[in-house]
Parts: C-alpha cells; sequence; structure tokens
C-alpha cells in the first residue's frame, strides 16, 4: 500500500511537504527520508509519536531501544513498519527533532491507496523547513560559552591570570609532581 503524509511545522505556517511512501517501509526509512529531505544534519534524536485527533501524544516510536528493562515494550523505528500505525487517513503524529528545544513536525496521512509505492518521494513541496539549530545558534555566535568549547584560546588570557599565579598554590603543585609518576 501507499501511505502519502503531510509534514507541517508549527513555526512556519508556509512550510509543508508530502511524502509518498510504502506501508512496508519502516519508520527509520521515514525518519532518513525527513532527514535528507530537510537537510538536517544526521545523528540526531528523534522520536516518532501516535497522537490523538488533538495531537496527544500517545505511543512513541524511537530511533533507540530506550526500553528501561526487557519487560517494558518499545517500539524502535527500525523495527516498526508505517502500516503498523497508520491505516487510514487523517491519523497523525509528531515527529520530533531536536529534543533540547522541543521542537517538531506535525505529520498527518491524507491518503492511502492499494497501489504499491516503489520509491519514498516528496510529491509536493512549499515553504522553508524549519532550519535545524547547533550550538552555535544556542550559545550564540561569539559567546564566552562558545570560546571555552572551542581549543583556539589562551587560558591565561580568557581567565586573566598568568601561570605564576599559580605556581605558588600547594595543591597545583602537588598535581603537577603527580605527572611525572
Amino acid at each position: 500500500m501507499t501511505v502519502r503524509l503531510r509534514l507541517i511545522s508549527g513555526e512556519d505556517d508556509d512550510f509543508f511537504r508530502d511524502i509518498e511512501i510504502s506501508s512496508e517501509s519502516t519508520f527509520l526509512e521515514l525518519h532518513n527520508f525527513i532527514q535528507q529531505l530537510l537537510n538536517f544534519e544526521e545523528g540526531q534524536m528523534a522520536s516518532f509519536f501516535i497522537t490523538d485527533a488533538e495531537w496527544h501524544k500517545n505511543e512513541e516510536i524511537t530511533l533507540m531501544d530506550m526500553a528501561l528493562d526487557e519487560s517494558s515494550d518499545s517500539n524502535i523505528m527500525a523495527e516498526t513498519k508505517i502500516g503498523q500505525y497508520i491505516t487510514e487517513n487523517k491519523q497523525r503524529l509528531i515527529y520530533v527533532f531536536d529534543f533540547f528545544n522541543e521542537r517538531n513536525l506535525f505529520i498527518e496521512s491524507f491518503d492511502i491507496t492499494n497501489t504499491e509505492c516503489h520509491k519514498t518521494q516528496c510529491i509536493n513541496s512549499a515553504g522553508e523547513p524549519p532550519r535545524q539549530l547547533d550550538l552555535n545558534d544556542i550559545l550564540g555566535e561569539g559567546s564566552q560559552e562558545e570560546n571555552l568549547m572551542s581549543n583556539d584560546y589562551d587560558i591565561d588570557e580568557y581567565l586573566d591570570h598568568p601561570d605564576s599565579d599559580f605556581d605558588s598554590d600547594s595543591m597545583i603543585s602537588y598535581t603537577d609532581d603527580l605527572e611525572d609518576l
């Protein structure tokens, strides 16, 4: 079966993407397609949530096995097929692509047919996708935190302390001696 999904963003009313995918495809395939389609950096945590008609989250489908123990049920993207959850029009999901900033896309099925889908594809689009934030966006360019995280700084200049200020500290001298052991 072929499933058509519409992706929208709560950040931009002009943005949408319509995706055609096989019901036999996994949520991991959908995740990877969305990442590629929107030019998102790979390797970020993400989850799909099956929701009700009011977008309230029900079941989670995770990128990795998040079960705390073996008795817990866990839906993993690589093992969960689209057709297990999307069986009729108007079914809704939330795709969380940025856990740190609680950013997501809203997904709704709008057409399910008995035809075979050979290739996942974007069949319609409008607007610019939400930008995936990186650490520089969160901290602000040129911030002290960014400078601390880079290797291109002189700690003495940053702290405004020359090394000689620490030479008389017995604890620092002691730890310096440990390096020789």
